[in-house]
């Protein structure tokens, strides 16, 4: 009798065994999935909160009696820019002209901007970025900003400025 019962114990041993494999297995896969979900949640939320901080060009002004200028920037995106967010370069150099602007969405905001930096003889380019994406326009051939008054630059990731009013 006692050869009979051993293969059964046998048996449900190993569909205990199984049964407890699976559940792990289970368990430990559901963790992955959920981890793996949220993490791609939150990276797809922080994609679409920065797309919304677009800006462009929208007038560059530059005056040689003060030696001093402005760039108007507008925010084209559907989330608010906060202060700090949005930086001006002169020629690939830093400038603080737009430090503390901070713009909701849909808002104009000005920048100060150095004359010697950015003047209609430099050739140099005026590149404004925020996290969504940058503008850039020729010093002195920006819109607004005398002779040519294009469109505002298209940069790198799609800015692309506001067309000058007529006769402008």
């Amino acid at each position: 009798m006692k050869k009979g019962i051993t293969p059964v114990i046998a048996i449900i041993l190993l569909l205990l065994i199984t049964i407890s494999m699976v559940g792990f297995a289970f368990v430990w896969f559901s963790r992955v999935a959920q981890t793996a979900t949220e993490q791609t949640e939150k990276q797809l939320q922080s994609d679409l909160n920065r797309q919304g901080k677009k800006i462009a060009i929208d007038n560059l002004q530059l005056s040689t009696g003060i030696l001093e200028g402005s760039v108007s920037i507008r925010n084209i995106g559907t989330s608010n820019i906060a202060a700090g967010d949005i930086k001006l370069y002169v020629s690939n150099a830093v400038q603080a002209g737009c430090d503390s602007l901070a713009l909701a969405a849909g808002a104009v905001g000005s920048c100060d901007i150095d004359v010697n930096t950015c003047n209609s003889d430099s050739g140099n380019t005026l590149r404004v970025t925020a996290p969504g994406n940058q503008d850039q326009v020729t010093c002195g051939t920006g819109p607004g900003a005398g002779a040519g008054g294009g469109a505002g630059g298209g940069g790198d990731e799609g800015g692309g400025g506001v067309p000058p009013p007529p006769g402008g």
